[in-house]
């Protein structure tokens, strides 16, 4: 089979590029090719040089074609031959701006390609801003037909595949959910991205762009909206027949807002111009924060099964200390992560994790954005009830810098898709993240007021594999209320008929 790559961007070139050399030499792959627009020609043509496989071809799309917008793109690469020149099965993977993205899908998906996408999944358009009421329509319609292509599909998600938010917590959620038949009783998801723009780049910025009417919802937050998402829908499994629906409330603040809620810091940075801190203010901007709550209900009786917050924040700490930008190929403006998602059972039990970026302590200079990545997992149970080996256990994990977990998560779908092999992460199943997005843009959309309701009836998400970490091996009584002290060996529950200490 052979790869089409759309729009080589830095993602592309230092994150897929190892998976690509793989299937390569392992013989799963015969070539790749390249496929970017013309002004970005010497750009990507720098970033090929420094891989070890070279592409079969590279094709820049001619400015004066795309200026007609994606279709006229597509129509050019049909008219120069570009995907017809072998008969052997074909791969592409859209990597362009979010706005592209549901014209390659359409064509790939009608060509029969099999097709990984970056996210969102798809950003509708109309008259040049965002058109946020065809988002869920337009998805409904993308996952169809890849049903009907029966094709292998993937959205480069970071959650679906990430060692701390799919093992580390919602295995362990998973098996007391399994053990006890005990639904989620409360989600919380607070992310802080340390995003800073100066004022002047939201009106300038292609490369996520806030001008358009889309913000932060449709860039990184994503991600966690789709890690919420499939822990909601953990509950489909203890109510089969039951109709969810959930109920928003929340707030929002933009690029109008942010010099108020920064003090003018950006005078402050190193470089500074007067003029990074202009902000054309006749721009249809998009969001830069959201916080909201929700309730998960059964709509045939008002009874609230799950209760939660949501923080989705670019306002917060990052890197930034300088005022253009600098010359390096990613991360520009320093994001700095720190996420934290708490899930409970109701009384017996909760799982916590907070997976954070710092910067590296032997820093190059002033703008060295490289970072190291940690996580911490705290785990409380009523260890009577849930059966667990204590009350309360903290476990701390790290990464090092060029190894973080959305790195290797992305990396792991993009390997497996490539593969043909499960991803978890195939469009359908991104139909319901999709509908809590709609939700979320619908409340920070400038002619929203009051609640909203989302209708939440889709299936049961890939059920994770269950924990055999021992720490939730079955504690008998004798242990759990012996009156000695001391150490003692705990009593592990071996299968059905028996057991070890």
């Amino acid at each position: 089979m052979e790869l089409f790559i759309v729009g080589f961007g830095p993602v592309a070139g230092y994150k897929y590029s190892r998976c690509i050399h793989n299937a390569i030499s392992q013989g799963h792959l015969s070539r790749y090719h390249v496929i970017d627009r013309e002004s970005q020609q010497q750009v990507v043509q720098a970033r090929l040089a420094k891989l070890p496989i070279q592409p079969a071809t590279c094709t820049y799309i001619p400015e004066r074609v795309l200026q007609n917008g994606p279709d006229a793109g597509v129509e050019w690469l049909i008219q120069q031959g570009v995907f017809t020149k072998s008969e052997v099965k074909k791969k592409l993977v859209i990597t362009t701006e979010p706005q592209s993205h549901g014209t390659y899908i359409k064509f790939a998906l009608a060509q029969q390609f099999d097709v990984l996408v970056s996210k969102p999944l798809t950003l509708p358009m109309r008259e040049g801003v965002l058109d946020y009421r065809a988002l869920l329509p337009n998805t409904n319609a993308i996952a169809a037909a890849s049903i009907e292509a029966r094709v292998n599909t993937a959205v480069l998600c970071l959650g679906r595949l990430h060692e701390i938010y799919e093992q580390k917590l919602r295995q362990p959620v998973a098996l007391m959910m399994d053990r006890l038949q005990h639904p989620i009783t409360s989600v919380h998801v607070k992310t802080a991205s340390g995003v800073w723009n100066l004022p002047s780049e939201f009106g300038q910025r292609e490369d996520h762009p806030y001008k358009y009417g889309y913000g932060m919802l449709m860039h990184g937050a994503y991600h966690y909206i789709d890690v919420l998402a499939r822990l909601l829908l953990m509950n489909r499994r203890l109510f089969p027949t039951e109709d969810f629906v959930i109920v928003l409330q929340g707030f929002t603040a933009g690029p109008l807002d942010q010099q108020l809620r920064t003090g003018g810091l950006e005078a402050m940075t190193t470089g500074y111009r007067p003029e990074l801190s202009e902000l054309q203010e006749d721009l249809p901007y998009g969001e830069t924060d959201i916080v909201a709550s929700y309730a998960m209900k059964f709509r045939s009786t008002g009874r609230v099964l799950c209760l939660g917050t949501i923080a989705l924040e670019q306002t917060t700490p990052g890197m930034r200390s300088w005022g253009p930008f600098p010359e390096v190929p990613y991360n520009i403006n320093g994001r700095l992560h720190c996420t934290d998602i708490d899930v409970r059972l109701g009384t017996v039990f909760s799982i916590a994790a907070n997976v954070t970026k710092s910067p590296i302590q032997a820093r190059l200079g002033d703008t060295d954005i490289r970072g190291m990545n940690s996580a911490t997992v705290v785990t409380r149970a009523n260890a009577r009830l849930a059966r667990t080996q204590g009350f309360i256990r903290r476990e701390h994990f790290e990464r090092s810098y060029g190894n973080s977990y959305s790195y290797t998560a992305e990396a792991d779908v993009f390997e497996r898709w490539l593969l043909d092999r499960p991803t978890q992460s195939d469009f359908s199943s991104h139909v319901p993240s999709c509908a809590l997005l709609d939700g979320l843009l619908r409340l920070a959309a400038d002619d929203w007021r009051g609640s909203l309701e989302i209708d939440f009836n889709y299936p049961v998400p890939d059920w994770p594999t269950l924990s055999d970490d021992p720490w939730y091996t079955h504690m008998a009584d004798d242990i759990a209320f012996s009156s000695e002290h001391g150490p003692r060996k705990p009593v592990i529950k071996n299968g059905v008929n028996g057991t070890k200490g």
